[in-house]
């Protein structure tokens, strides 16, 4: 993540839409000297600041995540089949291979879940 610097914030406006919640305007000075001024909403300066810093790792992750192909995510997965079907031949014990396949959509649903949580607000905006 490229590092920037909060050098100015001004308090714009109450929200009409969700009371009690404040918009700023947060100017951000980056590495190579550039300003940029970005909107950011909270219900007070410190919630609104680190709605923008959860936005900005969101949106690397995301980077990072799209970059990778969809076989590079098949392979992935196959490969963890096979790891888990190598398990259970040398064990002998089959609950790997049930607790193995339920254990990613248990972890999935959770983050699935957890994610839609944290990004209630910007889901009700679309």
């Amino acid at each position: 993540m490229k590092r920037q610097k909060v050098i100015n914030v001004t308090y714009r406006k109450d929200s009409q839409t969700f009371p009690k919640w404040m918009k700023y305007e947060v100017t951000l000075l980056d590495e190579d000297g550039t300003q940029t001024t970005i909107p950011a909403y909270g219900k007070d300066l410190q919630d609104a600041l680190s709605r923008v810093v959860h936005d900005k790792v969101v949106d690397e992750v995301h980077n990072k995540v799209v970059k990778v192909p969809w076989w590079g995510w098949a392979m992935a997965w196959f490969g963890y089949l096979v790891g888990l079907v190598y398990i259970v031949r040398h064990t002998e014990d089959h609950w790997y291979f049930g607790g193995g396949l339920l254990l990613p959509m248990i972890i999935i649903t959770l983050l699935n879940r957890w994610s839609i949580e944290q990004n209630k607000d910007k889901i009700r905006k679309r």
